[in-house]
């Protein structure tokens, strides 16, 4: 009797909402703004893909959203024009 035992490989995911500060590198496409690198805590995290870009208003501050992504995760990411700053509000990796 042979008997064979297997072990189910399982990914860990991660997704959090969040509210900090982050810094981040972007290039200039014509008339887009386009993120390249975040810089999160001690890591930095290269962008390949903007999914999705939006905006709302907060009084009379124009905040845009950024979803952005690479091969192994997806962030969303918060640009105040009031403050000129950036903070990450999502973030999911596998």
């Amino acid at each position: 009797m042979v008997c064979l035992f297997t072990k189910a490989i399982t990914r860990m995911s991660v997704h959090e909402l969040l509210n900090e500060p982050v810094n981040v590198h972007v290039e200039f496409v014509g008339t887009k703004v386009r993120p390249t690198t975040v810089h999160w805590g001690t890591k930095t995290y290269a962008i390949q893909h903007v999914n999705l870009v939006h905006s709302t208003k907060e009084g009379e501050t124009r905040i845009f959203y950024f979803s952005v992504s690479n091969q192994t995760l997806f962030m969303k990411l918060r640009f105040d024009t009031g403050t000129l700053q950036w903070r990450i509000v999502e973030f999911y990796s596998e």
